[in-house]
């Protein structure tokens, strides 16, 4: 499943490229991918109940090109919006927004604890 997982991840990623339009365009982000993915990517139904960004490391390459590497923490210019709900299980999307632009998204799952 993990391997399905970073499988469709890796494909997301190349098919990723955005321009976002700022007011200095020498600013303007190219492209945006996930280098490390959160540590937790699997949450257990009644157990967890909230997302857990820690590991996730962002790469951001700018128009002037400059390339800068975020954790997920350091992201004043990125938003990431769910729907997950941690008593059901099943796949979930985890949205990363950089202003109102789709820069990323990638599955999370919830399961039943064993």
């Amino acid at each position: 499943m993990k391997k399905r997982f970073l499988a469709i991840s890796q494909a997301l990623l190349l098919m990723i490229v955005l321009l976002l339009s700022s007011c200095d365009r020498g600013l303007e982000i190219m492209s945006v991918e996930v280098i490390q993915h959160p540590f937790k990517t699997v949450y257990i139904a009644g157990v967890d109940n909230s997302l857990d960004m820690d590991g996730c490391i962002l790469r951001k390459r700018i128009r002037d090109g400059r390339v800068f590497e975020d954790s997920f923490d350091d992201l004043s210019w990125a938003t990431v919006r769910h729907e997950i709900d941690f008593l059901m299980p099943g796949e979930y999307e985890v949205v990363f927004y950089g202003g109102s632009n789709e820069i990323y998204t990638m599955a999370i799952q919830v399961v039943l604890p064993d």
